[in-house]
């Protein structure tokens, strides 16, 4: 037997439907773009030519700032503008190119950052860095241990970079040391304008199988920050280094240097892997032929939450090693990490 529905449930039915898709959109910010397409979510920030909201189907989405016509937002947010004033408050809509916070009509093109972070809008502090682990032990025919960490910590405000890292290398076979080294490094950047900055670095280093008890460099220079973003940064450097070798055998020394050094990541295709290089190159000034050369270069795949699993190669070059060694050390790694 079959039961007819109330005409009252029919007809409520799409009202309800209608009702809740208002109330969502009604709860999320609205993006409008000049094509006439519309968007929804949050609104999470603009720092660059892009405005990134986060949306419940897509995650987090890149929007080209140059394409929006039209925004609001149902939270209040902090306003950027182009001569450094700032604004906080709910984003209304108004003319095409045009955006309303209160009683202020803000043309977008003039609109420079939304929700900054503090290396942008020189509140508070950004901390950044990844700690790296990988080693190996077998034993039976061959008895061998390897272990190898290193790991570094930034902290960005608006003026100031502040970097410490370093490196330990350990290797075993039959008991026997088969590489004992390491590597720490501080550095501060000062940012004189967004993209220039003054530098001063200093380095501490040895390394048993290489006759290295400490070689320490110290020195200045200046830096381009090309690109500073999340899923981009470049920086190049150059400036002068002073730099003292203590050797366990070997006659110590010690000359002044130039330095020229490069630091590129990016997330291709903004996607989640990264693929990072970084060099260092400390030429002799009196000492022509004195020539080191550090490098690294390698991709990192997250895994879980702040978990990711790298694979790099370094390289280590020596234009003037001591008696019977060898100028280019390489190597070859594979370690999990944890970053933030």
């Amino acid at each position: 037997m079959r039961f007819a529905k109330p005409l009252s449930s029919i007809v409520s039915a799409p009202i309800i439907l209608s009702t809740l898709i208002f109330s969502y959109n009604a709860s999320a910010d609205e993006i409008r773009l000049k094509n006439g397409d519309v968007l929804t979510g949050t609104i999470v920030k603009k720092e660059t030519d892009k405005l990134i909201i986060n949306t419940s189907y897509a995650g987090d989405i890149s929007i080209t700032w140059s394409e929006i016509s039209s925004l609001n937002s149902q939270e209040p947010v902090q306003v950027y503008l182009a001569d450094e004033s700032s604004l906080t408050g709910v984003i209304e809509k108004s003319a095409s190119g045009h955006a309303k916070i209160g009683n202020s009509d803000i043309d977008l093109a003039e609109l420079t950052y939304i929700n900054p972070g503090p290396e942008v809008s020189g509140i508070g502090v950004v901390w950044s860095g990844n700690i790296n682990l990988g080693g190996a032990i077998t034993q039976g025919n061959t008895d061998t241990s390897l272990i190898r960490a290193d790991g570094e910590a930034i902290a960005r405000t608006k003026k100031n970079r502040f970097t410490v890292g370093g490196v330990v290398n350990r290797a075993k076979s039959s008991n026997v040391d088969t590489e004992y080294n390491s590597r720490g490094y501080v550095k501060y950047d000062k940012f004189l304008t967004k993209k220039w900055y003054l530098y001063t670095n200093a380095t501490l280093e040895n390394d048993r199988f290489r006759d290295i008890n400490l070689r320490s460099a110290t020195g200045v220079g200046s830096g381009y920050q090309i690109y500073e973003q999340d899923d981009l940064n470049l920086a190049i450097e150059g400036g002068i280094n002073y730099i003292n070798v203590d050797y366990d055998v070997a006659r110590d020394e010690n000359y002044a240097s130039g330095r020229w050094a490069l630091r590129y990541d990016q997330k291709p295709m903004s996607g989640d892997i990264q693929f990072f290089h970084q060099h260092e190159v400390l030429f002799g000034l009196e000492k022509t032929g004195n020539t080191l050369i550090f490098s690294k270069t390698g991709l990192r795949v997250p895994i879980a939450k702040n978990l990711n699993a790298s694979t790099q190669i370094n390289l280590d070059y020596n234009s003037q090693p001591v008696e019977n060694g060898e100028k280019l050390d390489k190597t070859l790694l594979f370690s999990l990490g944890y970053g933030w």
